[in-house]
Order: structure tokens, then sequence, then C-alpha cells
């Protein structure tokens, strides 16, 4: 299946309005560029049709996905309405498992069958979550090393939500409305069959050889780590979590004046892996992209240190054995997520030195192994 890669080229928006975007990221050729792939569908048909479903007016999303037309829609702007690529569907099963495990903070969503006869578009219709996009609210905090003490606040927040957010519903009544995220994909673990798992195992396996050959040899240690303790995501010991594909700061919602995060959009290619892979997004809220590389912020090493002490007091603690794995699947996931590009939105192939994910493994994955907890 054909994933969408969201890499900010930079600062991909500046505000949360539409009409302050950054002149790299161009709503208009966002929406453009979608509808002029291969679909018979335009785009005024896919207004009329949200008009018809949840009411006017019809307004674009301030950030469009590469596989989607997303608008928001009716007469209290509280619904979303999506149009998606058949290479993009979402799966309702998958979907609805993100709902069971994490609640509120996954919108709730309806599939309104297909528009169009030739290349059709899958319509949903989507609660529309509070708060805006983290990569929106960063800029409006002002992008900047040496935040504030009132920034620091914020990202302290988002942190602290996201760390929990990795406690499951089963647990909820013993817990606040935040102590979910990535502590909770750890509780509630999954379970897939036995060739399943050998699946993935063989997939990752074949990856990390590719890269190991295709990249540039500045990324050969820390490949060669990964590869040689690849093993230790694919122990019983270590979870199987529904993963999200995507979890950048596109797809983070959150409250700008709090920080607190309000949801997690776009499960579209959400799976069950291994714990760890999808944690390369925590990096994006210690730090940031532009035109001259990353920068992280001055505070980042605090912001780490209350991440992870946030998931081990919510988890009940982890062994090193665990800390260990964890290490190995968040660097891995740093390459899987940067080392690719999609070629025609159809084949994984290596990134090369053109492309912009290479920018973000010279920031996480050129220096030594370090501590990771």
């Amino acid at each position: 299946m054909a994933r969408r890669r969201s890499i900010p080229r930079q600062s991909t928006v500046t505000a949360a309005s539409p009409a302050t975007m950054n002149p790299i990221y161009s709503l208009a050729n966002a929406i453009n560029s979608f509808f002029t792939s291969p679909s018979t569908v335009t785009r005024q048909q896919c207004d009329e049709f949200a008009v018809s479903l949840v009411g006017e007016p019809v307004i674009p999303a301030p950030i469009q996905g590469a596989f989607s037309y997303t608008v928001i829609a009716g007469p209290t702007q509280a619904r979303i309405v999506q149009f998606r690529a058949q290479n993009s569907v979402l799966n309702m099963v998958i979907l609805n498992l993100a709902q069971a495990i994490y609640g509120q903070f996954v919108a709730a969503c309806t599939y309104h069958g297909t528009i169009g006869q030739s290349l059709p578009l899958s319509v949903y219709v989507i609660e529309k979550l509070p708060g805006i996009a983290y990569i929106q609210a960063r800029c409006l905090y002002g992008l900047s090393t040496n935040p504030s003490l009132e920034v620091a606040s914020r990202q302290s927040n988002t942190v602290v939500d996201l760390a929990r957010y990795i406690i499951p519903v089963l647990l909820q009544d013993e817990l606040n409305l935040w102590d979910r995220f990535f502590a909770v994909s750890w509780k509630h673990r999954q379970t897939l069959l036995c060739n399943v798992v050998e699946a993935i195992h063989h997939d990752y396996k074949q990856k990390f050889d590719l890269l190991s050959q295709a990249l540039p040899s500045r990324f050969a240690e820390n490949l060669r780590r990964v590869r040689a303790e690849l093993s230790l995501l694919f122990t019983s010991t270590h979870p199987l979590v529904l993963s999200h594909d995507d979890l950048c700061e596109m797809n983070i919602f959150v409250d700008p004046n709090t920080g607190h995060i309000t949801g997690i959009i776009d499960w579209a290619e959400a799976s069950i892996l291994p714990f760890g892979i999808s944690l390369w997004g925590f990096e994006n809220i210690l730090g940031y992209m532009d035109s001259q590389g990353w920068h992280y912020h001055d505070n980042r090493h605090e912001l780490e240190d209350l991440f992870w002490q946030t998931f081990e007091v919510t988890v009940g603690g982890i062994s090193e054995a665990d800390r260990q794995a964890i290490h190995v699947a968040r660097t891995a996931g740093f390459f899987l997520r940067y080392g690719f590009v999609w070629e025609d939105g159809v084949r994984e192939v290596p990134a090369k030195e053109s492309d912009s994910g290479l920018r973000y493994l010279d920031a996480f994955c050129t220096t030594g192994d370090g501590d990771l907890l």
C-alpha cells in the first residue's frame, strides 16, 4: 500500500490561518496538486457533496494531505469531510481500534461511500477535534531555540501528554484525561499471528539491508547497530502496539494556549508494530527544521527527561532490557521514516542526498548511540 510521507520541507506553516501560510507551503497548490492527480472528480463536486452531507459553509482545511482533500463544513464548522484517493483509504477496523484505545484523542469517523465513476474518491465525515496542529502552534510560539518560560511550559505540557498518550482505556477509570498516548500503547498490547510477526521482521531486515547498501557511509555505524539488535523488537517480552505511521507535527493537535494535546489525527496508515517505531514523532517537539538545518531547543534535554520520567511512572517502570529494545526501535523508526521515499506513490526506495529526509537523518542518526532514556 502506498504511504504518505508528511515531511515538512522547512517551516511549513507560520500560523493557524491559511492566509498566513509560509510561501513554502501553498494551500492552493496543495489542493490543485491533489485534483490534478489521476481522478475524474472535481473540487466543485467534492464541495457540493460535503454540503449535501453536513451543510454549508465549506472551507478547506489549512493543511492538506498528499492523498486527500479535506474541508471543514456545516453551520457550526464542527465536522470535517474528507475525500481520499483509493491508495489511501481509511481502515475502519484500525480506526475503531484507535478510538477504543485512545478515546477522545481520536475523532469519530463515518464512511459515506465514494464519489466519481472512474478512479473514485472515498468519502468520510469526521468529528472536528479542538485545537490546532502542533506545527501551527509552534509557529505561533515563535521559532526559537531559546523559548520563553511561557512557551517552555506549553512544550512541557505537550511532552507530558505525548508520553502518557503512548495507558489504555482498560485503565481509564484510574487515570485522568491525559494519562494515555505512548504509555497507553505500551500497556495496551496487541497480538498478531506468528507468521505475521515473522513477515514484519523479515521485511525490516530487508529494508535495513537495503539502507546499509544505499545510504551514505556516515549512517553506517547506527545502521549496523540496528541490524545487529533488530531481533530485540520481536521477542515475546517486547510489546506489539497500534503504531501511528505519521506522528508528525501536522497530525498532533494541541490547545495553543496551554500546549495540552487535544487529539491525534490521520490514522490512515496505522498498523500493529513493535513498540517505539513511531517515537521519531517525539523529536519534532524537541526542535524544528528550517533552511539552515535542524535546531534543537535549548531545553531539549529537560523535555527528554520529562518525557521518559512521565512514561516510566505511568507504565509502572521498565527494565534495562526494555530500555535497550526501545532504543533500537526509536533508531529504527528514524531510518524507516526518513531513509526511504516513495517513487510515484507506489514503491519505496532509499533516499538520496537531495531528499529532505536525509537532513533529518543527519540530525538524528550520524552521532553515537548516546543515552536514550
